[in-house]
């Protein structure tokens, strides 16, 4: 059975004061979109939800409501973003995760995913054993040093900009969380863990609407 960690355990600290997996969109909360998006999906068996301890009554309350019935579990997130990415792995091995299942991990605030994306992400990762998803850059890229001087432009033919899901094979993300954990090392998402190992991760283009919603003027566009 695949599985995916949603993860959902943020601060909204970019918000301007806005708690944004559960701001109204179309009168549901943003992360009802996010849950619904891999609810629907065949290749998903069960979602685990990665929160903040006291938004737990909340997540009950908005499963009850929808009738979501694919979430198996709701568990407490960790210091970092990496930390919880860790608990809901656990999680998964508490639900009887197999070696060749996949781990799908992808933010609660991505609620704009589509079916496309996630078919597509899956099954790369079954030919590459990790995959993610990630926009081609579309604008010239600039590299500079530490005084904002220009030392290279870069191919942006070879730039994407990772989003979520990235999803990698059970037993890989397992060794890969516990090796970063062991070694005090957090990465920037959850693939670069991989590449520690040595594993290639594989990109799937994704949309330009398949976005994290970071700042408020992103609710705006979702």
């Amino acid at each position: 059975m695949n599985f995916t960690i949603i993860l959902a355990a943020g601060d909204s600290e970019r918000m301007e004061g806005i708690n944004k997996i559960f701001y109204r969109i179309g009168k549901k909360p943003l992360i009802f979109y996010t849950i619904k998006a891999f609810e629907k999906h065949p290749l998903v068996g069960g979602i685990i939800l990665v929160a903040r301890e006291w938004d737990s009554k909340k997540f009950f309350i908005l499963i009850k409501k929808y009738r979501l019935k694919k979430i198996k579990l709701i568990v407490k997130g960790g210091k970092e973003r990496q930390d919880s990415a860790f608990n809901g792995l656990k999680a998964a091995e508490k639900l009887g995760v197999k070696s060749g299942d996949l781990i799908l991990f992808h933010n609660g605030a991505n609620p704009l995913v589509s079916q496309d994306e996630i078919t597509n992400v899956i099954r790369a990762a079954k030919k590459f054993r990790a995959a993610l998803v990630g926009q081609s850059a579309k604008d010239t890229i600039k590299e500079v040093n530490k005084n904002g001087i220009v030392t290279r432009t870069i191919d942006r033919k070879k730039i994407f900009l990772a989003q979520t899901p990235q999803v990698i094979e059970y037993k890989l993300a397992k060794r890969a969380f516990e090796k970063a954990r062991r070694e005090k090392f957090y990465g920037t998402d959850d693939v670069s863990l991989v590449e520690r190992l040595g594993i290639k991760p594989k990109i799937v283009p994704a949309g330009s609407r398949n976005i994290k919603v970071t700042y408020s003027e992103d609710l705006k566009f979702v």
